[in-house]
């Protein structure tokens, strides 16, 4: 107990410590692609100071907004990093507003189609070619801030999904890859391995980038009858189970719900009221746990950080030992 308590301590001490940057400027506005008529929503985090910052992308989960990855991109943002939250229209929170005669499980379907997924990892890639674009014309706006030599893409459940196509997961039929070599590392907050367990080998071996899966013993299906299955979320660490040796890295908190990864403790749980709230006692250990490790995780490969990918390989575990598993590759 004494251990557990010295590195929650600790844990709380370096959250501190980092993030007593200035307060990042936050920006909301929206791209337009007019090759797709398509209207993108985002966030952006501009952090202190007039140099290049590397440029984080978060996606947000089904029926999610650009609020979406409040707490991580606040963060990330006070350490330095320039934060874009994108919408994607069609499986964003529209999806809760439709039409009242439609059944919301046709809508989630829906909002789940090929098509979509398709879309969002466009709206990423759009997001990156628009900012090269207005870089070129010499833009004023925080679009200059970005360095787009470092690029990381993260994402929670569809916007995980959204993070692994970008990261070259393959898939059967016409489209077999979705990846965009722009972008350096990932994070993906519950993922989920799709397709029957012998093809995952064929869909997730290939991805040879930098990847952080993250997790949680709780984090089954939001939308089921129990919402907390172990089996469920055991599957979603096959994702990295399946993917290949170097520069993997998988997280397990204990206790940690699907909804907790939206970054948002309590209020994403809005459009489902059967879900319990995380306790008070144990929201701060998930949130400074996931804080942590992906500040170290980014510092790593977006920056270089020798010392902080040493840690990731040899102190993390233990670091982590009361918060959950922390497994490398």
């Amino acid at each position: 107990m004494k251990k557990s308590i010295l590195i929650l301590v600790a844990v709380a001490a370096l959250v501190s410590t980092q993030s007593a940057a200035a307060a990042p400027q936050v920006i909301d506005t929206e791209l337009k692609d007019s090759s797709r008529d398509r209207a993108i929503p985002i966030k952006v985090r501009v952090p202190d100071g007039d140099k290049k910052a590397p440029l984080v992308i978060f996606s947000h989960g089904l029926g999610g907004s650009r609020e979406g990855g409040k707490a991580w991109g606040e963060y990330w943002s006070a350490n330095g990093y320039l934060v874009v939250h994108l919408q994607h229209l069609g499986s964003d929170e529209a999806i809760w507003r439709g039409d009242e005669s439609e059944r919301p499980k046709d809508r989630l379907q829906r909002a789940m189609q090929p098509e979509q997924l398709i879309g969002r990892t466009d709206d990423v890639r759009f997001l990156i070619s628009e900012i090269e674009r207005q870089q070129k014309d010499g833009a004023k706006n925080w679009m200059a801030r970005a360095d787009l030599s470092r690029i990381a893409m993260t994402g929670h459940s569809y916007g995980a999904h959204t993070t692994s196509g970008l990261a070259g997961q393959r898939y059967p039929g016409a489209v077999k890859t979705l990846a965009d070599p722009r972008i350096k590392a990932f994070i993906a907050f519950s993922p989920n391995a799709t397709g029957l367990e012998r093809t995952m080998p064929d869909r997730y071996g290939s991805m040879s980038v930098p990847f952080l899966s993250i997790t949680g013993t709780r984090d089954g299906d939001p939308l089921s009858k129990n919402p907390y299955s172990r089996d469920a979320a055991e599957k979603r660490t096959k994702v990295y189970e399946y993917q290949p040796a170097g520069d993997k890295y998988l997280f397990v908190l204990n206790g940690a719900d699907h909804m907790v990864f939206n970054g948002d403790a309590n209020g994403s749980r809005a459009e489902m009221p059967h879900l319990k709230e995380i306790p008070k006692s144990a929201a701060p250990r998930i949130f400074d746990a996931v804080q942590v490790s992906t500040l170290k995780f980014l510092d790593s490969y977006l920056r270089d950080d020798a010392k902080a990918k040493a840690w990731l390989n040899t102190e993390a575990a233990q670091f982590f030992a009361s918060a959950g598993e922390w497994k490398t590759k």
